[in-house]
């Protein structure tokens, strides 16, 4: 039977004189955050969600990890740089590596792409870059795709169609599937264009169970462009393009 707990982080203190990371603060930067304000809304209009939770008026996201479901606090963007200094830079945190950094963090926050910015912020610490040595060899250019590590982390999308025309008069479907569990998500549209991509995208997918780390598709218009750029830069996702016929990728 899965319990629900709040997560907590003993290393490094939650608040310190230099970084106020308090409920209050946390809450604020919250109602500031457009992506975050959209969740919120969602939510207190009945919407129903299965990952996020608002608790003392701050929106959590909730991860299961082995038989418990715990709470973790969506980082509004303005705050993800303190928090970085804090949980790198700090003196009780010894300016660790991606995974021990990234391990401390998710304790207690989420935010999309949060390897990415532990990775991208390490890589820009002066003090890293002065004592540790890279050892490893440089990657080549041709580089598989990592396998998620939860569900909705990963998602590959296509559309199917034109087929029959439905009594909707829908003659399309976009397949989204989940990468880890192999769920596969259909929704009917009329057309196929990139507004349809996008709003399917952002209604059903990111406003329910929060922005995938990554999304696979092919190069078609519907996926290639400005529209679907702006959204994926702006919630966070990275946008991985298939290999010109090898639809296998996707």
């Amino acid at each position: 039977t899965s319990t629900t707990s709040q997560s907590t982080c003993s290393s490094p203190p939650i608040t310190t004189p230099l970084h106020d990371f308090s409920l209050s603060r946390i809450r604020s930067e919250q109602a500031q955050d457009v992506i975050i304000q959209q969740i919120i809304q969602q939510i207190r209009n009945n919407r129903r969600y299965e990952s996020f939770i608002i608790q003392h008026g701050i929106l959590h996201k909730l991860v299961s990890r082995d038989d418990t479901t715990i709470e973790l606090v969506y980082a509004p963007s303005k705050l993800i740089p303190e928090i970085m200094t804090a949980y790198h830079d700090h003196p009780l945190s010894g300016h660790f590596g991606t995974g021990r950094t990234l391990s401390m963090l998710r304790n207690t926050y989420y935010w999309p792409r949060m390897k990415d910015t532990v990775t991208s912020y390490i890589k820009s610490c002066d003090k890293c870059s002065q004592f540790n040595v890279d050892r490893h060899k440089p990657p080549g250019f041709l580089q598989p795709i990592k396998p998620p590590n939860e569900v909705f982390q990963v998602l590959g999308m296509d559309w199917w169609g034109p087929t029959i025309t439905s009594i909707s008069e829908n003659r399309y479907v976009l397949l989204i599937t989940d990468r880890l569990s192999g769920c596969v998500f259909a929704k009917a549209s009329p057309t196929n264009t990139a507004h349809d991509t996008a709003r399917i995208l952002m209604e059903e997918i990111i406003l329910i169970h929060g922005s995938p780390d990554t999304i696979i598709t092919d190069q078609g218009t519907h996926f290639k462009n400005e529209l679907l750029q702006a959204i994926s830069h702006l919630v966070g996702c990275k946008h991985i393009f298939s290999t010109p016929h090898h639809p296998q990728t996707n």
